[in-house]
């Protein structure tokens, strides 16, 4: 525009020739005679019209179709994973021996890929209607060490409300607890979810949409009432709302990163930090805050279910010879009896309860470490009755559940009476099962006192602190004998004796 100009006013105003104006201006007559016939001056869209129209040569017109059959193919792979420019060059360069540049190449792959880029439709969600999940990933600082965490991320579509919870890995127990906790804080359930097809919910990928669940997914879905719906294979953009919650949340409550003593501060902090966002953000096109939008949703939630769902992983174990099962290369104990048994481990987020016969027979706290071994001391009573001797080695005894005062208790017991304190201490701590540890703790904290470590002792001092009537009442003075001489003793009778046995010695 600006030479179009500067040749125009040459001519009209100074009257100079068009070589003169060529000269002085260092460009071509021809030039300058082109932009003297034009009667308008040259537009961005009249340049477009003029430059745009160039036609590509035959050899280029080859290719053509071949260049936007890949590209077209692309679209249905994972983005990853797709032709770069170069790359299309090179192939058609080894495989139809192609003989254009590599610029004009580049080009061309850039102006197709325009045009057949997708176009997407803004959706507005009814409210109640839809939640949208995805995991995400982010570093903390656990313990004073940096952690990798996995976060369930969650969000109500038309409310645009969040909820994120941390946890060590995405295994299906993490994936049912979340939406326990999701949908307490929600304060209702909405109609249908929109999910990736991850293997914690899906099972196998069938025609169009329909997927074969996980049979604990659909009890999640059936005890809560609503219904799940999948995006197209590798078309995660199908679920926006969350898709761009998961970098936001990373960026933001995790920079600089947490440095948390557990999952659970981890986890309150989490919270807040959704309720305190929900208080500022405002939802997109409307004159709301997240919070009074949230507000207005939950009336139009399900409501919670009476009872939790059992957010659990349900696996089926045999008790070894040890009386052990092994959950993630850890061991649990179980109570000896069920020894050679099939039993049911319902693994949680943060603990391991097995059930036999539909009772539960032991509960541990889960450990996300390796190879660790987890006892408990009553299950292997009934067992340390019959092989006294192993309660010294026993590493359910040894464990810091078991107070110090049990250990002092049995190795003076050990000493006074050998083997027999072993059984005796044995048959002390039976006794927890009718009158609780903390009880059975103070009765020996009580009975060391004495310095007597005996069996009789620890029981008449159960007694004493369990029972009112053993305690010793004091007699009054009137009832106090003076003297020991006040007590009469009656003497056996022998000959009653040989009136028994007949009369025989």
């Amino acid at each position: 525009m600006a030479q179009y100009y500067r040749i125009k006013y040459l001519k009209e105003v100074e009257e100079l020739s068009q070589r003169e104006i060529a000269k002085k201006l260092g460009i071509s007559r021809n030039t300058v005679s082109k932009y003297l016939k034009e009667d308008q001056p040259p537009t961005t869209i009249n340049r477009q019209v003029v430059y745009g129209t160039k036609q590509h040569s035959d050899e280029t017109k080859r290719v053509l179709p071949i260049i936007d059959q890949w590209i077209e193919d692309d679209l249905k792979r994972w983005g990853k994973q797709k032709h770069t420019a170069v790359r299309i060059y090179e192939r058609l360069v080894n495989e139809y021996e192609f003989k254009g540049s590599a610029s004009n190449v580049r080009k061309i792959v850039a102006k197709r890929r325009k045009k057949l880029q997708e176009v997407f439709i803004p959706l507005e969600f009814q409210l109640g209607q839809q939640f949208q999940f995805d995991w995400g990933e982010a570093d903390i600082i656990l313990q004073g060490r940096t952690r990798r965490v996995y976060l369930f991320c969650i969000q109500l579509s038309a409310s645009r409300v969040r909820f994120v919870r941390a946890y060590l890995h995405e295994k299906q127990e993490a994936f049912l607890d979340g939406f326990v906790h999701a949908f307490e804080f929600f304060g209702g359930v909405p109609t249908e979810g929109l999910y990736d097809n991850l293997k914690t919910a899906v099972i196998k990928i069938l025609q169009g949409r329909d997927r074969l669940e996980q049979e604990a997914f659909l009890a999640l879905q059936a005890h809560y009432l609503f219904k799940s719906e999948f995006c197209n294979v590798r078309s995660g953009n199908e679920k926006g709302r969350v898709e761009g919650t998961v970098g936001y949340i990373r960026r933001n409550a995790f920079v600089p990163l947490p440095e948390v003593r557990s999952l659970d501060e981890l986890n309150d902090f989490l919270k807040e930090w959704c309720l305190e966002e929900a208080q500022r953000r405002m939802v997109p096109h409307k004159k709301e805050t997240v919070a009074q939008m949230w507000e207005k949703e939950k009336t139009y939630l399900h409501p919670l279910p009476e009872q939790r769902f059992e957010a659990c992983r349900l696996v089926s174990c045999l008790v070894n010879k040890t009386s052990l099962v092994t959950i993630d290369t850890n061991h649990y104990s179980v109570p000896c009896q069920y020894v050679g048994q099939t039993v049911w481990v319902k693994i949680f987020v943060d603990q391991v309860i097995v059930v036999a016969q539909n009772d539960v027979i032991a509960k541990h706290v889960r450990s996300y470490e390796k190879n660790e071994l987890f006892t408990s001391l009553d299950h292997y009573l009934d067992a340390l009755l019959k092989k006294p001797r192993a309660i010294r080695d026993a590493h359910a005894f040894h464990t810091s559940e078991i107070p110090d005062v049990f250990k002092r208790f049995h190795r003076k017991m050990r000493e006074q009476e050998g083997a027999i304190g072993d059984r005796k201490f044995i048959r002390l701590l039976l006794l927890h099962r009718e009158i609780g540890l903390e009880k059975l703790t103070e009765a020996l904290i009580e009975s060391e006192k004495t310095q007597v470590f005996r069996y009789e002792v620890v029981h008449e001092m159960i007694h004493r602190l369990t029972n009112n009537t053993y305690q010793i009442q004091n007699l009054s003075t009137e009832k106090t004998p003076t003297s020991l001489l006040d007590y009469k003793i009656q003497k056996a009778n022998v000959a009653q004796y040989g009136l028994l046995t007949g009369g025989e010695k």
